[in-house]
């Protein structure tokens, strides 16, 4: 608040938030003290019209931008109350200050006026009390765990009794090697068999190393197993450490690959050698089939794992949207389905960084704050589906299979940032700077950054360039039943249907679930639940769409405290503006918005279950549907599969702004 301290008309701003806030659009609690040292401030304006009042506010929330110097900062908030004023029209019957104006004018003269327009809305939505999703806060990075205080993790039965890496003699930073050639990572099905027979010889190799190596098969399948069964505490808390379900997620993975790949170069001694990508995603109808378990690991002897799903061996397709029990549907159908995932998870409903990555994750945070969308489906999927080892986290990576999923997984990484829009790395320096250690293909423990994984080329790799039509997919029209109301027309400004519209008789049928409040909580219990969802600024977004672009701004459906039991598999699909969706209901549909899926594992301590918040971008969605307009949405949770045999807990549904 300091840094707006020279504009002049700092009190008529403080005045309509005390005005905003006597007429409920926000409440106190969540402004912080700033906000509450205005809120002391005189109440002699009492202006009519909250809506302008909103952007005035715009200046306060400016205020604290983060990851700005104070002068940019400062500029920034006289410029941003600068560029309001030309919605001072609603203050014309102010008389107690009728100099307000003039001041402004004589700003105007010495203020340089230019302005993040999206950062100018978010901070009219923010500053009002309105839900937005906080991006960066003031914590720190994760940091590498003490290796010396590895725990013994939960584990299914079978399995190795302890997950933990050797207790290094030495430790070094990472440095990028410029003498490594650039390596191309090809996609399974397509490689020859010379590659195989050396890929199936690196195993052969890696498998042989004497058992206290860090480097042999085991261990490499061990590593995985310590960081998402939380054999490690983060550092200096007695906080687990997860890489699973944050925004931790795809840098973890991609040092992981990087130095298994490396190891594996080394048993060849041919710094040439890079791995294969499982190209999953890949629904092309041309021999060989991307879209199933390649040949290599069905054949050689280093490759293949006896665990996995007997009836998804090949020429069973690959089904992104299982769920733990078999779909039936026809090889068009389901190819259809899972392009409409990948278009939805990785395209529609991806297009921010914190939606695609997935929630901050910071030191002292719970161990499981919320996934990105290709985390939670496809790539859950694909580890269900697999079965077997790949069907649990403590063993997925004893499966070879494993690392050719998430090569893909990674490869996606890459086709995201090439979309464009929003969709860029993260930049807020706690993820920047979280740091992980793993073992070289020297055996020596390496502590690298999040920062120094951003570029495949900079590691020396990169992918074979592949089709990926699911980018431009478009799903198939629903032949929609009377309650379903997704084709009707959108309800007025204030939120009251035309009597005329199907949709009157259907939102006061559905009751409006709400935001999570503490004791309140929804059990699914194997069937649909739909509830009311408003969007509380649709008009405020229509009163400033003149002033950003549709891109610059992300609606976010918000699945507020879903528990899962974490040694089971689960899932449920979410469906906007169709409240008699089912389990039979097909994913190829614009209704469709995205599904959570969970992997079996026992490592997320007391009662062994997984809690986390499901995010969503819907606002595509909406527009694909024709109802952007309209001021509230039908929200449906569909368990599927063996998701509709376990417990799974919602606590509030919401929607926010990114």
């Amino acid at each position: 608040m300091a840094y707006c301290s020279s504009i002049s008309s700092v009190d008529l701003q403080a005045q309509v938030l005390v005005s905003c806030g006597d007429r409920g659009i926000s409440s106190t609690s969540n402004r912080g003290p700033a906000c509450q040292l205005f809120l002391g401030k005189l109440h002699r304006l009492r202006l009519g019209n909250p809506d302008s009042g909103v952007g005035f506010l715009s200046s306060f929330q400016s205020a604290g931008l983060r990851n700005a110097g104070r002068r940019q900062r400062k500029h920034q908030c006289k410029s941003k109350v600068l560029k309001l004023s030309s919605q001072r029209a609603s203050l014309k019957d102010n008389k107690h200050e009728p100099e307000f104006e003039q001041q402004l004018t004589e700003s105007a003269r010495d203020i340089d006026s230019s302005i993040d327009r999206r950062q100018l809305l978010i901070s009219s939505f923010t500053a009002a009390g309105l839900p937005l999703i906080n991006n960066q806060s003031l914590a720190a990075p994760i940091q590498p765990p003490d290796l010396t205080q590895c725990q013994k993790a939960a584990l299914p039965p079978g399995s190795n009794p302890k997950c933990c890496l050797p207790v290094p003699t030495k430790t070094t930073d990472f440095q990028f090697d410029q003498s490594l050639p650039m390596r191309v990572r090809m996609a399974a099905h397509l490689v020859d068999a010379a590659y195989i027979a050396k890929y199936n010889r690196a195993y052969e190799l890696l498998r042989a190393l004497p058992a206290d190596d860090p480097r042999t098969y085991l261990q490499q399948a061990a590593v995985h197993c310590a960081f998402c069964e939380s054999a490690y505490l983060q550092k200096n808390t007695s906080e687990k450490l997860q890489i699973h379900f944050s925004w931790l997620f795809f840098p973890w993975h991609r040092w992981y690959l990087y130095f298994h790949e490396r190891i594996l170069a080394k048993m060849l001694n041919d710094d040439t050698f890079a791995l294969p990508f499982w190209n999953w995603d890949n629904q092309s109808v041309v021999s060989p089939l991307a879209n199933l378990i390649p040949a290599a690991y069905i054949e050689n002897a280093s490759l293949v794992d006896n665990t996995r799903n007997p009836s998804h061996q090949p020429p069973t397709l690959v089904d992104l949207t299982y769920s733990g029990k078999e779909g039936g549907l026809d090889p068009e159908k389901q190819r259809a389905e899972n392009n409409n995932v990948m278009h939805q998870e990785v395209v529609s409903g991806a297009r921010t960084p914190s939606l695609f990555f997935g929630q901050a994750y910071r030191a002292g945070d719970a161990n499981t704050p919320g996934p990105g969308s290709v985390e939670r489906a496809p790539h859950t999927a694909i580890h269900v589906w697999t079965g077997g080892d790949m069907g649990n986290f403590a063993t997925a990576g004893k499966d070879a299979l494993f690392y050719a999923h998430h090569t893909n997984v990674d490869r996606l990484w890459n086709v995201w940032k090439s979309l464009g829009g929003r969709r860029k790395d993260i930049s807020d320096p706690d993820w920047l700077s979280t740091e992980f250690v793993f073992y070289d293909e020297n055996a020596t423990l390496v502590k690298v950054k999040v920062a120094d994984a951003l570029s495949t080329e900079k590691l020396s790799y990169t992918y074979q360039n592949v089709d990926n039509p699911w980018i431009t997919h478009s799903p198939s029209s629903l032949s929609r039943s009377s309650s379903s109301i997704a084709g009707t027309k959108p309800v007025s400004s204030n939120g009251v249907a035309s009597p005329a519209s199907a949709e009157a008789t259907v939102l006061e049928e559905i009751e409006e679930f709400g935001e999570e409040v503490e004791g309140k909580f929804k059990k699914l219990e194997g069937s649909a639940f739909r509830s009311n969802v408003k969007r509380p600024v649709k008009d405020l977004f229509k009163k400033l769409k003149s002033q950003i672009t549709d891109e610059e701004l992300e609606e976010v459906l918000v699945i507020q405290g879903v528990e899962v039991p974490s040694d089971k598999i689960s899932k449920f699909d979410v469906f906007i503006n169709l409240p008699d969706a089912d389990d039979k209901t097909p994913l190829n549909i614009p209704e469709f918005a995205g599904s959570f899926v969970n992997v079996p594992h026992l490592g997320m301590g007391p009662g062994m279950t997984r809690k986390a918040t499901l995010r969503i971008g819907i606002a595509e969605k909406l527009e694909e549907l024709g109802i952007k307009d309209v001021s509230k949405v039908i929200v449906t949770l569909v368990p599927k599969g063996q998701g509709k045999d376990v417990p799974i807990i919602i606590k509030g549904i919401k929607i926010e702004y990114d």
